[in-house]
C-alpha cells in the first residue's frame, strides 16, 4: 500500500499569496483546498515549465489569469507549493529560482538563480597585492558550505571583499546561508554558527520527505494535515512568523529544560513569537492536567491582548484551553481578591499626585527638599528595596540617586513616606509594587495550589522585582517552570533586576537571538545609534551588547527632517501621508508617534481637521485592523506593535524629555533617566517595518 501524499507550503507561497487580488484570493483558497485533498485529483492539470529552475517544477491552473507552481521531487510522495501568481510572472519565478536540499545542513532551500554567471566573474580575476581580501577569505570552500551556501554560490561568497557586497548578494542567497554569513562577518564563532544550524549527521540530496521533518525546513515549509487551518494561514500571510520558526528558535521552544530559561534578543527577532510556540507547546504536554496549567503574562493589557489573540491563531482549542494569558498586574490583583485582600493598586497618577500633596504636611520645617525628590526618592529606593520601617530605609542602598542623605536627613523624611503609604491605605490602595509583595505574603502564609505548572514571561526587562518574587512563589521549582523572553534594550520603565538574586537562576539556559524579521537593517542601524554610551545588562547583573544584532531586508535611510512649530509637524504628517497613500498604502498600516499624552492629543485633532481619519491609540484602544484610519499613539503605546511606516513626530530630543522627565534627580538628569528615555526613542523606530519618518523639533 502507497503512502498518503505529503503536501507542504512555503513562505514564499504565502507571500506570493498576499500580493494576489483580492478577487483571485478565494480561487487559491479553494485550490489549495482541493490540492491538500488529492494532489492527483482530476482538473489538477500540471504543466511541465520550459527552462524551469528546477526540472520538477511544474505548472498548475488556478483559473484563467493564475498560476502556482509546485514542486514534484521524483523520490518520495511529497509535493510543495512553492508560488502564486499571474501566469507570465508565475513561469519568470519558475525559471528564476532553483529549489534543492542542501547537502550539508539538510534544508530545503529555495534560491534565486539568475545573474549567478555575472557574480561569479570576479573570482576570476587573478588576485594581486593591491586586491582587497575576501570577507571570507580565512574559510575554506567546504567551511563555507557548511554555513548553508549552495555550490551555485561558492564563487559569489568567495568575492565579496566587504558588507556592501555581502548586502548586494543578499537577495539570491538562502536565509540560512545569508544569516550565517552575517553572523561570521560580525564576528560570530564559526563552530557557534554550525552549532546553532542542528545539521543532520547523514542527508539524501533527494529524499524531500525526510527534509521536511528537519526544523532546518520547517523553517520555511508548513505540512498541510487536515487539522491545518488553510483560512488562517492564507488570510494572514505577512505573520507567518506564527508558524515557521528558525531552528535555533525551534531547539528553545521544543526542548525539556530542568529549570528557568532566558531568552533575549534585540527587536524584532522573534522573542515574543517564540514564547507563544513554547506556551502552545507546553500546553500539548500538560493537556491531561486540571485547569490552566500554563500561564502566559506580559506588561500590558494591550499585549496580553494581542497576545490571546494570536495563540488563537496558532494553537489547536485543545491547546489553548490550557493557556491563560493576563497581563502581570491583572494576575496580581486575581491573587489578591482570591485571598479576600481589599486594598486595589493605584494606576490613577491623577489621584497619587494629590496623596503625595497631602503627605508633605508631614515633612519637617526644617528640611529643604521638594516633593518631587521625595516622590522619586519613595519610587526609586523605598519601593524597590521593599522599606517597611524606617530602619530599612536608613540601611537602603541609594546607588544611582546622586548626592548623600545623612542618616538624620533620612530618619526626617521617613514620616512623609509613611503618611503617603496611610493616606494609601486609608483610600483602601496601594502601590502596585507593594501590592505585589502583598500577594506574594498572603501566599506564602496561605499556601494554595494555584493550578500553574509552567509559566511564560513576556517583555521581561519591564517587570518589577516585587512581580518576580511573585512569580517564583506562584510557579513551584520543577523542569520547564519558567520561559523569560525580553531584552533590556527595550526597558522603557525604571524595573532593574538581577534574576539570581530574586530566585531565578538561569545561568547555563541563557540564550539570545540576534536576527531581526522585522525592520529593515537601516531603521535597525538608526535605533541602535539612539543606544550609544548607555550600559545595557542581560537582566542578570551583566553587561549586554547588540554585537551580531542583524536585520535581513533593507530599504530606504530613515527620513530624518525639521520641524518647527505644531504647525510644522501637521503639515509635514499630512504631506508624507498623502505620499504614502498615492503609492497604494493604507492608512491604517502608519502610525504617527510623539512622547507625551499631549502632543499626541494636539496631533490627532490637527490631522483630522485637516481631513485625515485618525484612530487614536490609548491605554484600551485596540490596534483592530477593520477600523480605518492612521493610527495615532504615544510611543509607549505602540511598543509590542509593528507598522509599515512610523512617524515620529514633535520629538524634542532625548536630553529634553530626560530632563523634563527626571523628577528629583540632585545632579541634573541621571544616566539611567537618560538610559530610559533612549531606549523608548529605540523601541519607537524598531515598531517600523519598511519606512521610519522623524521630525525633530530641537528647541521646543
Amino acid at each position: 500500500m502507497s503512502l498518503a501524499p505529503k503536501i507542504a507550503m512555503s513562505d514564499d507561497f504565502l507571500k506570493s499569496f498576499a500580493a494576489v487580488p483580492r478577487d483571485q484570493q478565494q480561487a487559491v483558497l479553494t485550490f489549495v483546498a482541493k490540492f491538500r485533498q488529492n494532489p492527483m485529483a482530476p482538473g489538477i492539470n500540471y504543466e511541465r515549465i520550459r527552462d524551469a529552475g528546477d526540472a520538477n517544477m511544474r505548472s498548475v491552473r488556478i483559473n484563467d489569469g493564475v498560476r502556482g507552481i509546485v514542486l514534484k521531487p521524483d523520490k518520495g510522495n511529497v509535493y510543495c507549493l512553492l508560488w502564486v501568481d499571474r501566469h507570465d510572472d508565475a513561469y519568470q519565478w519558475a525559471r528564476r529560482h532553483r529549489v534543492a536540499i542542501h547537502p550539508d545542513v539538510g534544508s530545503i532551500q529555495i534560491y534565486a538563480v539568475e545573474q549567478v554567471a555575472a557574480a561569479d566573474a570576479p573570482s576570476a580575476v587573478p588576485a594581486t597585492a593591491s586586491a582587497p581580501a575576501g570577507l571570507f577569505a580565512a574559510l575554506k570552500d567546504r567551511e563555507i558550505r557548511r554555513l548553508g551556501v549552495p555550490d551555485e554560490l561558492l564563487a559569489a561568497v568567495r568575492a565579496i571583499t566587504d558588507e556592501a557586497a555581502l548586502d548586494a548578494l543578499d537577495k539570491q542567497l538562502p536565509d540560512e546561508a545569508s544569516e550565517a554569513l552575517y553572523l561570521y562577518a560580525a564576528g560570530e564563532n564559526y563552530d557557534k554558527i554550525i552549532s546553532d544550524q542542528a545539521a543532520p549527521a547523514v542527508v539524501d540530496p533527494a529524499d524531500f520527505n525526510a527534509a521536511l521533518e528537519r526544523d532546518t525546513s520547517r523553517r520555511h515549509f508548513v505540512v498541510l494535515t487536515d487539522d491545518s487551518d488553510l483560512a488562517a494561514l492564507l488570510a494572514a500571510p505577512l505573520e507567518r512568523w506564527r508558524v515557521f520558526l528558525h531552528p535555533s528558535q525551534r531547539k528553545l521552544v521544543e526542548r525539556d529544560w530542568a529549570g528557568p530559561v532566558k531568552v533575549t534578543g534585540g527587536a524584532g527577532t522573534g522573542k515574543t513569537v517564540v514564547a507563544m510556540h513554547r506556551a502552545a507547546r507546553l500546553a500539548r504536554q500538560y493537556v491531561d492536567l486540571p485547569g490552566k496549567p500554563v500561564l502566559f503574562t506580559t506588561f500590558t493589557k494591550t499585549l496580553a491582548d494581542d497576545i490571546r489573540h494570536q495563540l488563537a491563531l496558532l494553537c489547536t482549542p485543545q491547546e489553548l484551553d490550557k493557556i491563560q494569558v493576563q497581563h502581570m498586574d491583572q494576575w496580581m490583583v486575581g491573587l489578591l481578591r482570591r485571598y479576600g485582600s481589599k486594598p486595589e493598586p493605584l494606576y490613577d497618577d491623577k489621584a497619587r499626585r494629590q496623596y503625595w500633596q497631602e503627605a508633605m504636611a508631614a515633612l519637617p520645617a526644617a528640611v529643604d527638599l521638594s516633593l518631587q525628590f521625595l516622590r522619586a526618592e519613595y519610587e526609586r529606593v523605598v519601593l524597590p528595596q521593599g522599606c517597611e520601617t524606617a530602619e530599612d530605609y536608613l540601611r537602603a542602598s541609594r546607588v544611582g540617586r546622586g548626592g548623600q542623605l545623612s542618616r538624620s536627613l533620612r530618619q526626617s523624611i521617613w514620616p512623609v513616606f509613611a503618611e503617603y503609604r496611610a493616606r494609601l491605605l486609608a483610600a483602601n490602595v496601594r502601590e502596585p509594587e507593594e501590592a505585589f509583595r502583598d500577594a506574594r505574603r498572603l501566599l506564602a502564609l496561605q499556601p494554595a495550589e494555584l493550578g500553574i505548572r509552567a509559566m511564560v514571561v513576556d517583555e521581561a526587562q519591564d517587570i518589577s522585582p516585587a512581580a518576580w518574587e511573585l512569580v517564583r512563589a506562584a510557579v513551584p521549582a520543577a523542569e520547564n517552570d519558567l520561559f523569560l523572553v525580553g531584552d533590556a534594550h527595550q526597558r522603557i520603565y525604571r524595573h532593574k533586576v538581577v534574576l539570581s538574586r530574586l530566585g531565578i537562576e538561569v545561568r547555563g539556559r541563557s540564550r539570545n537571538l540576534r536576527v531581526n524579521y522585522r525592520t529593515t537593517d537601516e531603521i535597525r542601524r538608526w535605533a541602535c545609534a539612539q543606544l550609544e554610551g548607555c550600559e545595557i545588562d542581560d537582566l542578570d547583573g551583566n553587561a549586554d551588547s547588540l554585537r551580531g544584532y542583524r536585520s535581513l531586508t533593507h530599504g530606504e535611510q530613515p527620513d530624518v527632517g525639521m520641524s518647527a512649530s505644531y504647525q510644522d509637524d501637521v503639515r509635514l504628517v499630512k504631506a508624507k501621508l498623502q505620499q504614502l497613500e498615492e503609492s497604494g498604502m493604507a492608512l491604517r498600516e502608519v502610525c504617527v508617534a510623539a512622547r507625551t499624552n499631549d502632543e499626541v492629543d494636539a496631533l490627532a485633532n490637527g490631522l483630522r481637521d485637516s481631513g485625515i481619519q485618525v484612530l487614536r491609540l490609548e491605554r484600551s484602544t485596540p490596534d483592530d485592523v477593520t477600523v480605518p484610519g492612521v493610527r495615532v499613539a504615544t510611543m509607549h503605546r505602540i511598543k509590542g506593535l509593528e507598522f509599515n511606516v512610523v512617524v515620529i513626530a514633535a520629538y524634542k530630543g532625548v536630553r529634553q524629555y530626560a530632563t523634563q522627565f527626571s523628577r528629583g534627580e540632585d545632579a541634573g538628569v541621571s544616566v539611567e533617566t537618560e538610559a530610559v528615555e533612549r531606549s523608548l526613542l529605540h523601541v519607537a523606530a524598531t515598531r517600523a517595518k519598511r519606512h521610519l519618518v522623524v521630525l525633530d523639533r530641537p528647541g521646543a
